[in-house]
C-alpha cells in the first residue's frame, strides 16, 4: 500500500513539472467542445492529443493507460467515419458490376488476397477492386464554369513553381518520401485513357510488387512449389520512373517475401508441404498457398511499416523517442456494446489522389536526378514538354523489356543469380538517408515538373472535384474565410486572390500545394499543410482498418505462427516502433551494422536526429552515427575449417560482456575456484531428484515437464539459492524474479553475448542483457557490502527459505580479502561482476546441452546406449563418469545446442577448400555441418564457451549425476514432441543463399 503510495506522488510530481495537460492547451479542447464540426486546425487539438495519448501510455499506471486507450478508441472510430463505408458516389456514375453479389468467387480453405483486390468486402466482392472508378468523397456544389477557372500553367508559375529548396523543417529524409512513392502507388493508378478508372486496388495489397492482375502476378512468381518469387523482380513499371530508393525499397520486400516462403516451407506448420511432387496440379496447389499466406505476411510487413515508421514520422514520434503508435487495426467495443467497424472494403476517392502530390518534397538529389532524367527523355528540364509529348514519352518509358527478371533502374546491373548487388542497394537507401527532403511549401515544386502539375490540375477539373474549404468541411475542419488565413504570406495570398478571387474558388489541388505549413513540435512531424496533415491520418486509418486482410483476417492460422509473430514489431528494438529496420538488417545485413541510425531511423536525417531528437543524451550515445564499409562474411562447414574458427577468441562476446560491466574488473579466476570445488555434484543430484518430485502429476503414471520444470530449473536454484543470493520467489514481484524468469533473463544474456547474429536484436537483447546485469550486480554487490559490516542480517539475502548463499559468499568475500596476489577484482562491486561473468552467461546453455542429451537418449533406438549411461552414472566413478561425458559428447555432437557460432578473424586464414579469408572478415561456422562431416572417433565441435557452467571440471562432474536421476526414472518415455529452444543459424536472407 505504501509503495503504490508513493509512486503516485511520483507521478504527479512529475505532471506537475511537465504537466500532461498545458493551459495553452485549453484553447484547442474548447474550441472542439464548442465547434465540432468546423475544429480551428490552428489550435493543434489533433497534434496534443497525440502527445497525450503517447505520454498516457508511457505512464506507471494503468488507469492513465485505461485513458490513453479510450482516447484512442474515439479518436480511431471519429476518424474511420470521416469517409462513408461504402461509399456514396463513384466518378463517372456507378458500374453495375459493384453491387452484384454473384460475383463472390470460391476461394481455398485458406485466407487469399485476389490478383485485383476483389472479395475483400465479402457483400460487396467488386468494393476497392483494380479497375473500376475512383470514388467521390466530396460533391462539388459550387458552381465554377471551367473557363473561370486560372490558366493552369499560369496558376503553376505563381503558385507551385519552386523559387528556392528549403530543407525539410523536421529534419524528414528523402527516403521517407521514396517509401511514401510505394505507399501512394499501392492504391493510385490513375488509366492514362480514362482518368475515372483506378487501375490500382484500394488497398494496401502491395499490388506494386505482386501486380494487379492475374496475368502480372503470374509473372512475378515461379511457381515451383516454394511460393517464391523472382529474384529481385516487381510487377509495377511506374516506379522505374520514380527515385532509385524506391526500387530498392520494393527489392527489399520481395527478398523479404522469399525470405519468408522459404521459412514457412521448411518449418511445414500444418505438415502438408512437401519437396516432391505427384503431380503438376499438386505443385501448383502448394505453390498458390505458400505464395498466398507468404503474401499475407509481407503485406502485414508493409502495414506495420505504415504505422510504425510512416505515421511514426510523421507525427514526430520517432523523433521525440515515443515508442506508442495509434492502432486502427484494433478491436473497439463501443459503450453501447456494439463493434467499431473493421474489414468493411475500402475505395480510394479522387480528392484523396490529389492528396498526395508531394512534389514539393523532392531532394536536392532527387532533383538533380529528375532533371537529369527530363533531358534524357524529352531534350529538356521540362519547362517546354508539351502534354502530349509527355504522354508518348513517357507511355514509351512504361514499356521496359517483357522479361520482368530483366527489369533495371538507376543503371544498376544484376548478377548472373539475377539479384543487384548489396552494395548497389545499401548506398541508395544510405544515401536517401543522408539527404534531407524538401519543405512542403508554396512555390516548392521543381520546374521540371511543370507538365505533371499541370496535368494534375487538369486532371481535378475533369473530375469535378470540390473546392478546398468544401473538402474542409467534409473533414470536419473550419472553413477559411479569407486567403490570408489559408496562407499568411501575403506575396502567397494576393497571387492566389487575383487568380482566383474569392477564398471558396480555390480549387482542391493548388489549395494544399500552397497551404501554410504546419512547423515541427511535439505530435507534428511531417509539417505538410494543415488539411493535408489532419486528412491523410484519417485515410491511413481508413486504409487499414477497411482492410479486411489487415483486421479480422490477420491472424496466426492464417499468415502462420511464424508469419504472424514474425510481422509484428518490437517496441523495444531500439527505433522506437516499425518494421522497417527489421527488413533492413534482414535483407541487407552486411551493410547495416547493429545499433545503426541508418538502420534505426532511417526516415531521418543522422546529423538532424542527433541534434534535435527528443531522446535522452545517455540514450542517443548508445547509436553508431556513422556509415561504415561493408562488413566482409564467409560461412564455413567442414569439420577442420570450424575447429580452427572456434580456436580463435571470441573477442566479440567478450566486448559484449565488458559492455555489460561497465568498467567493473572480474577476477574471473578465483570464482572459478570455488564453483569447481567437491560437492557441488550432490548437490546437483538431490536437487533434480527433489525437483522431479515436487514437479511431477498424475495418479498411476507420473508426467513432467522435465525441461521446464527440471532442468532448466537447476543452474537457476544454484546460482541464486547456492551462490549469488538472489531474491527468488514463487511470484514475480519488484524484487524478487520466479525460476522461469530467471531462467529466461539468463538466457537472453547467453544470446546477446554468444548467439547474437540478427542485428534486429542486438538492441534489445543489449538493454535486457543490462538490465539482468544491474538487477544481479545491486543484489549481490549489496550482499557482500552487508558482509563487510559490523552488523550482518540473514534478512539481507531475503526471505527465501532455500537461500544458503552466506556461505558461499563468505568464503569468497574471505578469500579476495586476504589474497596479496596483485591481480584485479578487488572490493564488492568486482566480487559481484566476477560472480555475473562466471555464472550468468553459461547457465541456459548448461540446461540447454542437458536438455539435448536427454532428448537424444530418450529416443527409442538409443535404449541400449541410455541403459549404459545409467549403468556407468550409477557407479559414481571417474571411469564410470567418463563413459557417462562419451554419450554426453555423442548427443551433442549429434544435436548441438548452438547450430552456428561466429568469429571475428584476427589475422589471415587459409581453408581446407584453399580459400583464403582476410583479417577482420566475420565468419560464420555451422556446427552441425560441421559434426556431420568429422571423421570416426574424431571429437565433435559445440562452439560452447570453455567456462562458468560449462568447464570441463564443472560439467564433467556434474551433468553425470543429473543425468542419472532422469534417465533412471522407471518406465521414462517422451511423450509429445520435444520443445526446443535453438539457438537457430543466422535468420537473415543472405546465408540462405550462400553457397
Amino acid at each position: 500500500m505504501l509503495s503504490s503510495i508513493e509512486d503516485a506522488i511520483k507521478n504527479l510530481e512529475s505532471y506537475v513539472e511537465d504537466p500532461l495537460v498545458k493551459p495553452s492547451d485549453l484553447r484547442a479542447y474548447l474550441d472542439a467542445a464548442v465547434h465540432t464540426e468546423t475544429l480551428n486546425d490552428r489550435y493543434l487539438l489533433l497534434e496534443k492529443l497525440i502527445v497525450l495519448m503517447s505520454r498516457l501510455s508511457e505512464s506507471e499506471g494503468s488507469t492513465l493507460k485505461n485513458l490513453s486507450g479510450t482516447i484512442q478508441d474515439f479518436l480511431i472510430d471519429t476518424l474511420y467515419k470521416d469517409l462513408p463505408h461504402p461509399p456514396a458516389s463513384y466518378v463517372g456514375g456507378t458500374p453495375d458490376h459493384l453491387t452484384n453479389p454473384s460475383e463472390v468467387t470460391t476461394t481455398p480453405r485458406y485466407a487469399a488476397r485476389s490478383a485485383d483486390g476483389s472479395n475483400s468486402n465479402v457483400l460487396f466482392p467488386a468494393m476497392g477492386k483494380a479497375g473500376v472508378p475512383y470514388a467521390r468523397s466530396v460533391p462539388a456544389l459550387r458552381s465554377i464554369p471551367a473557363s473561370s477557372l486560372p490558366d493552369p500553367d499560369l496558376v503553376f508559375d505563381s503558385l507551385l513553381r519552386r523559387d528556392e529548396f528549403k530543407e525539410h523543417p523536421g529534419g524528414i529524409s528523402s527516403l521517407f518520401f521514396a517509401f511514401a512513392d510505394l505507399v501512394i502507388h499501392s492504391c493510385f493508378n490513375t488509366d492514362s485513357k480514362n482518368w475515372d478508372i483506378n487501375n490500382a486496388s484500394s488497398y494496401l495489397d502491395l499490388s506494386i510488387l505482386y501486380g494487379s492482375s492475374e496475368a502480372e502476378v503470374n509473372r512475378v512468381r515461379r511457381k515451383d512449389g516454394t511460393g517464391r518469387l523472382w529474384e529481385d523482380v516487381f510487377a509495377d513499371s511506374r516506379l522505374l520512373l520514380m527515385p532509385a530508393a524506391s526500387c530498392a525499397l520494393l527489392v527489399l520486400l520481395c527478398r523479404n517475401h522469399n525470405y519468408i516462403a522459404e521459412k514457412i516451407l521448411a518449418i511445414n506448420e500444418h505438415g502438408n508441404y512437401t519437396q516432391t511432387f505427384t503431380d503438376e496440379a499438386s505443385r501448383i496447389a502448394q505453390d498458390d498457398e505458400i505464395f498466398a499466406r507468404t503474401r499475407l505476411v509481407n503485406c502485414g510487413y508493409f502495414m506495420q511499416i505504415i504505422l510504425g515508421d510512416y505515421v511514426g514520422a510523421i507525427l514526430g514520434l520517432v523523433r521525440d523517442g515515443h515508442a506508442w503508435r495509434l492502432d486502427p487495426l484494433k478491436e473497439i467495443r463501443r459503450s453501447d456494446h456494439t463493434f467499431s467497424p473493421r474489414g468493411e472494403g475500402n475505395v480510394v476517392s479522387v480528392e484523396f489522389n490529389l492528396l498526395y502530390r508531394w512534389h514539393a518534397t523532392l531532394s536536392r538529389t532527387d532533383t538533380e536526378w529528375l532533371q537529369n532524367t527530363f533531358r534524357q527523355l524529352f531534350k529538356s528540364q521540362g519547362q517546354q514538354v508539351t502534354t502530349q509529348e509527355f504522354h508518348a514519352v513517357v507511355r514509351k518509358a512504361l514499356k521496359p523489356p517483357d522479361d520482368i527478371k530483366q527489369w533495371t533502374f538507376h543503371g544498376l546491373p544484376r548478377g548472373s543469380d539475377g539479384r543487384f548487388k548489396d552494395e548497389d542497394l545499401a548506398k541508395l537507401l544510405q544515401d536517401a538517408t543522408s539527404n534531407r527532403a524538401g519543405a512542403f511549401k508554396a512555390r516548392g515544386i521543381p520546374e521540371a515538373l511543370r507538365v505533371v502539375e499541370v496535368l494534375g490540375i487538369k486532371q481535378a477539373r475533369s473530375w469535378g472535384t470540390c473546392s478546398l474549404n468544401e473538402f474542409r468541411k467534409f473533414i470536419g475542419l473550419k472553413p477559411y474565410s479569407s486567403f490570408t488565413e489559408w496562407n499568411p504570406d501575403k506575396d502567397i495570398a494576393d497571387t492566389a486572390a487575383s487568380l482566383y478571387g474569392d477564398i471558396e474558388n480555390l480549387e482542391l489541388h493548388v489549395g494544399l500545394q500552397a497551404e501554410q505549413t504546419k512547423e515541427p513540435g511535439p505530435g507534428a512531424g511531417l509539417c505538410p499543410g494543415y488539411t493535408i496533415s489532419r486528412a491523410i491520418l484519417a485515410d491511413a486509418v481508413c486504409l487499414t482498418r477497411g482492410d479486411r486482410f489487415l483486421t479480422v483476417d490477420f491472424t496466426p492460422f492464417n499468415l502462420t505462427a511464424f508469419g504472424y509473430q514474425d510481422c509484428q514489431f518490437d517496441k523495444e528494438d531500439g527505433s522506437y516502433g516499425g518494421l522497417l529496420t527489421k527488413l533492413l538488417f534482414r535483407t541487407l545485413p552486411d551493410h547495416y551494422t547493429p545499433r545503426s541510425t541508418y538502420a534505426h531511423f532511417p526516415f531521418l536525417d543522422p546529423t538532424f536526429m542527433k541534434s534535435h531528437s527528443g531522446i535522452a543524451p545517455d540514450v542517443l550515445a548508445k547509436y553508431d552515427w556513422n556509415r561504415h564499409p561493408a562488413t566482409t562474411t564467409v560461412a564455413v562447414n567442414a569439420y577442420d575449417d570450424v575447429k580452427a574458427i572456434l580456436g580463435i577468441p571470441n573477442f566479440e562476446s567478450e566486448k559484449r560482456l565488458q559492455e555489460l560491466m561497465t568498467g567493473h574488473a572480474p577476477n574471473r579466476t578465483l570464482i572459478s575456484k570455488y564453483i569447481t570445488a567437491d560437492g557441488w555434484s550432490s548437490y546437483f543430484a538431490l536437487t533434480t531428484a527433489n525437483l522431479i518430485k515436487k514437479k511431477s502429476f498424475g495418479q498411476k503414471q507420473k508426467n513432467i515437464d522435465i525441461v521446464r520444470d527440471v532442468i532448466n530449473v537447476l543452474p537457476v536454484k544454484w546460482i541464486c539459492q547456492e551462490l549469488a543470493g538472489l531474491p527468488h520467489a514463487s511470484t514475480s514481484s519488484n524484487d524478487a524474479f520466479t525460476a522461469s524468469q530467471y531462467y529466461e533473463k539468463f538466457a537472453t544474456v547467453a544470446q546477446y553475448l554468444y548467439v547474437n547474429f540478427d542485428p534486429s536484436n542486438d538492441w534489445h537483447l543489449r538493454e535486457s542483457s543490462a538490465a539482468t546485469y544491474k538487477h544481479f550486480f545491486n543484489k549481490v554487490k549489496g550482499n557482500f557490502d552487508a558482509l563487510s559490516s559490523w552488523f550482518t542480517s540473514s534478512s539481507r539475502i531475503g526471505p527465501d527459505p532455500e537461500n544458503r548463499s552466506q556461505v558461499f559468499l563468505k568464503t569468497v568475500y574471505k578469500a579476495e580479502h586476504n589474497r596479496t596476489d596483485g591481480t584485479p577484482g578487488h572490493g564488492a562491486s568486482a566480487l559481484a561482476a566476477s560472480l555475473f561473468c562466471e555464472l550468468v552467461p553459461t547457465a541456459a546453455h548448461f540446461s540447454q546441452a542437458i536438455a539435448h542429451v536427454v532428448n537424444y537418449y530418450l529416443d527409442a533406438e538409443k535404449q541400449t546406449q541410455r541403459e549404459d549411461l545409467v549403468k556407468n552414472a550409477a557407479l559414481k566413478s571417474k571411469a564410470g563418469d567418463a563413459k557417462v561425458m562419451q554419450y554426453v559428447r555423442e548427443a551433442l555432437g549429434a544435436d548441438p545446442p548452438l547450430a552456428q557460432t561466429s568469429r571475428l578473424t584476427q589475422r589471415k586464414l587459409l581453408l581446407s577448400s584453399d580459400a583464403e579469408v582476410s583479417s577482420g572478415t566475420k565468419v560464420y561456422a555451422s556446427i552441425i555441418d560441421a559434426n556431420k562431416t568429422r571423421a570416426a572417433g574424431a571429437h565433435p565441435v559445440l562452439g560452447l564457451a570453455d567456462y562458468g557452467l560449462l568447464s570441463g571440471p564443472f560439467f564433467d562432474t556434474v551433468v553425470p549425476r543429473i543425468l542419472y536421476e532422469i534417465l533412471s526414472l522407471p518406465g521414462i518415455a517422451l511423450t509429445g514432441k520435444f520443445k526446443r529452444h535453438v539457438f537457430t543459424p543466422r535468420a537473415i536472407y543472405r546465408l540462405l543463399h550462400s553457397s
